[in-house]
């Protein structure tokens, strides 16, 4: 009973990791601050074009090796997109 109970608790703790962006990313919109866009996908992001504070692209990774990028343009979400490591 003890390593059922284990194996449950466990199962449910690695699937809710795999859903935490896809929740997330069910909320993203275009026109969204990036503040907006970090709140809901977390702070562990790169930054991977920078141009001023308010034209940038950031980029998430999650475990599955689907990259996230995010394309702010004055400041306002303007394209998002994913593209998958081989």
């Amino acid at each position: 009973m003890k390593k059922f109970l284990f194996s449950l608790v466990l199962s449910i703790s690695l699937l809710s990791c795999g859903t935490a962006y896809n929740s997330a990313l069910k909320q993203i919109q275009l026109g969204m601050t990036q503040t907006d866009v970090v709140s809901l996908m977390g702070d562990n992001y790169n930054v991977v074009e920078y141009r001023n504070d308010r034209n940038q692209t950031i980029q998430y990774r999650d475990r599955y090796k689907n990259n996230w990028y995010f394309e702010f343009y004055d400041g306002r979400l303007y394209k998002w997109y994913k593209t998958t490591d081989e």
